[in-house]
């Protein structure tokens, strides 16, 4: 099942909305305190499967994909978002 967005009305992941990529809410306080400030929702309770999708962020806010050495294998790995 493919995450959904938190925000308001977004129709991203659901049904015939588009297909998006969903991130989780930052671990560091001051950018959750702002992330949910931004979402005009009283209601909200974050959990770690609440997201919000790259709609409703800015584009150079987003990491497309990050590249790390796994230390067991020596391979070199790349993550994209979910």
């Amino acid at each position: 099942m493919p995450y959904k967005c938190c925000v308001p009305n977004c129709v991203g992941n659901y049904g015939k909305g588009p297909k998006v990529h969903v991130f989780s809410f930052p671990l560091n306080e001051n950018c959750r305190k702002r992330r949910l400030n931004a979402i005009p929702r009283s209601d909200l309770v974050v959990t770690k499967y609440t997201g919000v999708c790259n709609l409703h962020l800015a584009e150079d806010s987003i990491i497309w994909e990050s590249i790390f050495h796994d230390g067991k294998t020596g391979h070199i790995k790349q993550k994209k978002p979910r």
